[in-house]
């Protein structure tokens, strides 16, 4: 389960500095930490998703360097939590986990849903974009 990049270019991996400590797979939304480095994202998380991991890791040192892509105009299949509903196309879901999204949560629009992958109300992907991506979010 994981955010899959299906439009980004390859000069948009980039090395991000991590927090100590972070068990990190490849497809997780990463997010700043508050002191410049990056941690795992989580259900609670209310800040803008900037970096995917494109790495499997487990950092034990603050800056341990971490390959990512950046979110910002980059389509992503996106794992749910549950079925997607056809009346969640066209909103914005929360993360249901570091990999997953919540298309039922809709607290901090943290990724929006362009349209269902599969069978609205059996299959469990979606595509769209983080909002940071999105102009006027």
């Amino acid at each position: 389960m994981a955010f899959r990049p299906k439009n980004f270019l390859k000069h948009r991996v980039v090395l991000m500095p991590a927090a100590t400590t972070q068990t990190i797979t490849i497809g997780d939304a990463l997010v700043d930490n508050g002191a410049g480095y990056l941690k795992v994202a989580t259900n609670v998380t209310a800040t803008d998703v900037h970096y995917i991991a494109r790495d499997t890791v487990v950092t034990t040192a603050n800056g341990q360097m971490v390959k990512c892509i950046e979110t910002e105009n980059v389509l992503f299949e996106a794992d749910t939590d549950a079925a997607w509903a056809t009346a969640d196309v066209g909103t914005y879901a929360d993360l249901a986990t570091v990999s997953t999204v919540n298309p039922d949560a809709s607290t901090d629009d943290l990724f929006y849903i362009l349209k269902g992958v599969g069978t609205a109300g059996t299959d469990t992907k979606v595509l769209g974009f983080f909002t940071r991506a999105i102009p006027n979010t």
